[in-house]
């Protein structure tokens, strides 16, 4: 029997245009020639810090877990569009997977294929042998370009930054983008004097099929997943 991958199990679903409640958005956004829109804020990561020094978890690892479930609690920011055989269409992934940014010899980087699984052990299980096998590479390879059921996503743990510009292929470009930065420690609040976290975290996305109240759901689950990391 073949193995069960989360990659093995995706699946999609083609949205019926003339019935879709966001078609006037879809269609009034589709064909700006800037069609993004960005929003950073900042999120508590106390409890990932925490669980960095209580049993050893991977603060990049824990984020990513705690960005990707939020991602896939928003069926906005799963859905694509695509141009099929001359047909525009709209289609809504079971499951979005993380392509992040890893580090290689002489300051550059690789990209990182990880499936996404809602099972945290699982996920830092695939992290852990993606991650080793993208740090292996020697020249950038994109692996990526056939499907759009990803996230991509780049680590800044060098900067407290406060705002984010992604390089984007076009106006056709719908694969959300997502980059964090430097866990960076607050001041302490006396009724509790505990140290506390905060990382950057800028969210960029096609206004065809997003609008600021999915990222604003995105953004409250993440908040949400990192206060109850463990």
């Amino acid at each position: 029997m073949p193995k069960t991958t989360p990659f093995s199990e995706q699946k999609e679903r083609e949205i019926d245009l003339t019935t879709w409640s966001r078609y006037s958005q879809y269609a009034m956004f589709k064909d700006f020639a800037s069609p993004h829109f960005s929003i950073t804020t900042r999120v508590d990561v106390t409890a990932i810090m925490k669980a960095r020094q209580n049993h050893g978890a991977s603060p990049f690892n824990a984020m990513l877990f705690c960005i990707m479930q939020a991602f896939n609690a928003v069926p906005e920011l799963r859905t694509r569009f695509r141009d099929t055989a001359g047909q525009p269409t709209v289609i809504e992934h079971n499951r979005v997977h993380p392509s992040v940014t890893v580090p290689i010899e002489n300051d550059r980087f690789a990209f990182c294929e990880i499936p996404y699984t809602s099972d945290w052990q699982a996920f830092n299980n695939h992290c852990q042998s993606a991650i080793a096998a993208g740090k292996a590479q020697t020249e950038l390879d994109e692996k990526t370009i056939d499907t759009d059921y990803w996230i991509f996503m780049s680590c800044l743990p060098w900067l407290n930054f406060t705002d984010m510009q992604h390089p984007l292929k076009g106006p056709d470009d719908c694969i959300p983008r997502l980059a964090w930065g430097k866990f960076v420690p607050q001041p302490k609040i006396a009724s509790k004097g505990d140290d506390r976290w905060e990382a950057a975290v800028n969210l960029t996305a096609h206004h065809a099929l997003v609008d600021g109240i999915h990222m604003a759901q995105f953004f409250q689950n993440l908040e949400n997943n990192c206060r109850n990391f463990s």
